[in-house]
């Protein structure tokens, strides 16, 4: 049987990378011939040495830009279907091992039921499944928060295994050069500390290990930071992580030799403070302009207007990302998460592992509330800057799921019996299973490739396109196809909506231009694009002078409008 595993483990992967890795080619997104360009020009300067002009985004974005330059080794560098497809690959199988990893953590966090189905949840969440086949920042940010966060969890449930503390300090520093709001799970830290305060061993040393501890995951981070992008990598940097990686070794020695006197560990957090000080001191003077394009981006709404709830804004306001979280999630996402909460609340007194696994519950659902309220502060403001939270509530729907059927075994057992209620149980699994895959798996897969069209189903009782901004570029390929099969399709001149342009353009083989930049122009065709028309950007030439040739529907949504041009 154990021989087996592995072949199982195998044939997992190869079917949870069927929706990452198929038609890599379809559909362009927003932002992705920026993060192509800012790749390629971020690995021409680390191969000809010119660090200092690897500060490219404020995001920072180092880790897109690493991942995906890695394609230049492979084709000739450009913003072309070609570059898009191997930039998405890579970005895909990192996205996938760090779900694998995941699905580790959460087998000793909890067990082997609630890794498995975590894997299910993430993989088929149709709004975390879009965003990480898109080359942009979310998705791996994303994916180093959630390893993050539960190898910290592991570390609070297993305080003597100090390796978990060091792998969540550096996965959080490749969270932080992925995307800036990672910073904002420093935060949530302290009080993933403080949940797990009454499981020290040695009461009278807890504040102080708490605080060695943060400064052990802090240094971890910083390092990671600093080695891995390369506007660091001078004399001065590579002395302050010397001494950083100095100081933190003997932290983690203080950390496992409880007996050791108290005044070294303070001379150690102060020498620590000390460092970090200087760091922050240097690190502004090179890197002053991150801070100001981070607090640009927090307080300067997008140039591109959103619709929502039926106006044309550019910052929405509060209510966006809790919109967000109930549209963009599946039917079970929400009520299964409070179910886990409930359960494990339920059964807390039980035993100390009840305890810590309603903790660790509650610590995940922190961290998506955390974000959701930092977020909404912000002028700034995308789905997919929610992401982090939709991975945290999805592994607590995966929790809720498992407690739910464990729930009801116990009241089979008690109507039954424990030896009567064996069959009845694989009834239930079986039961449960069907449902998670025409609610959860199903309706996803049907979208395939285009997942970001993806709506929870309750919000069909009202016409969505009323309520957010819709599109992910879907559906803009689709109509450039369409338009190729067209006699000498390398001779039409297609005008498309403002927003759209980018898109079908990769894509036609005639010539495309925005119909806001038209010089004189005479257009065979009209793209109007979803977007454009959500945000007042009409009439276009089209709709006033055209004939509708074809509509292109989505999901029951209408994305994209083709008009013949009648020439008179």
């Amino acid at each position: 049987m154990r021989k087996m595993i592995p072949v199982f483990v195998c044939c997992a992967f190869l079917i949870i990378s069927i929706p990452r890795l198929l038609s890599l080619n379809a559909h362009w997104n927003s932002d992705e011939a920026r993060w192509l360009q800012r790749s390629e020009n971020f690995m021409s300067a680390v191969k000809q040495g010119e660090f200092s002009n690897t500060l490219i985004a404020y995001h920072p974005g180092v880790m897109t830009m690493w991942i995906a330059g890695l394609r230049t080794y492979f084709v000739d560098a450009g913003i072309d279907v070609h570059n898009l497809i191997h930039a998405r690959w890579f970005l895909g199988v990192v996205v996938l091992f760090g779900i694998g990893f995941s699905g580790i953590l959460l087998f000793y966090l909890f067990g082997q039921w609630e890794a498995i189905t975590g894997i299910v949840f993430l993989v088929f969440s149709p709004f975390l499944l879009a965003q990480t086949r898109r080359v942009h920042t979310d998705a791996l940010a994303t994916i180093f928060l959630l390893l993050t966060v539960l190898l910290l969890l592991l570390y609070c449930k297993n305080g003597q295994k100090h390796r978990y503390l060091i792998l969540s300090g550096i996965t959080y520093g490749l969270a932080v050069l992925s995307k800036s709001y990672s910073l904002i799970l420093v935060l949530w830290v302290p009080m993933c500390l403080f949940l797990f305060w009454n499981y020290r061993e040695n009461r009278s040393r807890r504040f102080f290990t708490s605080i060695a501890e943060l400064f052990c995951f802090l240094n971890c981070a910083l390092l990671t930071f600093l080695v891995l992008w390369p506007v660091f990598w001078k004399p001065a940097f590579g002395l302050l992580a010397a001494s950083l990686l100095g100081i933190t070794i003997l932290l983690l020695d203080t950390l496992k030799k409880q007996n050791e006197q108290k005044w070294k560990s303070i001379f150690l957090l102060i020498t620590t403070s000390i460092v970090l000080v200087l760091v922050s001191t240097i690190a502004t003077r090179a890197v002053w302009l991150i801070f100001d394009r981070v607090n640009w981006a927090v307080t300067t709404p997008h140039e591109v207007e959103h619709f929502f709830l039926g106006k044309i804004l550019y910052d929405p306001g509060w209510l966006f990302y809790p919109l967000v979280l109930t549209i963009k999630s599946t039917p079970l996402m929400l009520p299964l998460a409070l179910i886990g909460c409930i359960l494990l609340w339920k059964h807390r007194k039980d035993s100390t592992e009840a305890s810590q696994n309603l903790r660790i519950a509650l610590a995940l659902v922190a961290v998506a509330v955390l974000f959701i309220v930092c977020l909404s502060g912000t002028s700034k403001k995308f789905s997919r800057y929610l992401l982090p939270a939709f991975s945290m509530l999805e592994i607590s729907a995966a929790i809720g799921f498992v407690q739910g059927i464990k729930w009801v075994y116990n009241i089979l057992s008690r109507h039954f019996g424990t030896e009567g209620t064996i069959p009845h149980k694989y009834i239930v699994v079986v039961i449960a299973c069907i449902g998670i895959f025409f609610v959860q798996v199903f309706p996803v897969l049907a979208l395939h490739p285009y997942y970001g069209t993806y709506y929870n189903p309750c919000w069909k009782v009202t016409d969505i396109k009323k309520i957010i901004t819709v599109g992910e570029g879907s559906g803009l390929d689709i109509a450039a196809h369409y338009l190729n099969e067209k006699p000498n399709a390398e001779q039409l001149v297609i005008q498309v909506s403002p927003l759209a342009a980018e898109f079908v353009y990769h894509y036609s083989q005639g010539f495309v231009y925005r119909s806001d930049r038209n010089r004189g122009y005479h257009p065979d065709y009209e793209v109007v694009y979803i977007r454009d028309v959500q945000i007042g950007r009409l009439p276009q030439t089209g709709t006033r002078h055209g004939e509708l040739e074809c509509k292109i529907t989505i999901n029951g949504i209408e994305h994209v409008w083709i008009y013949k041009m009648i020439r008179k």
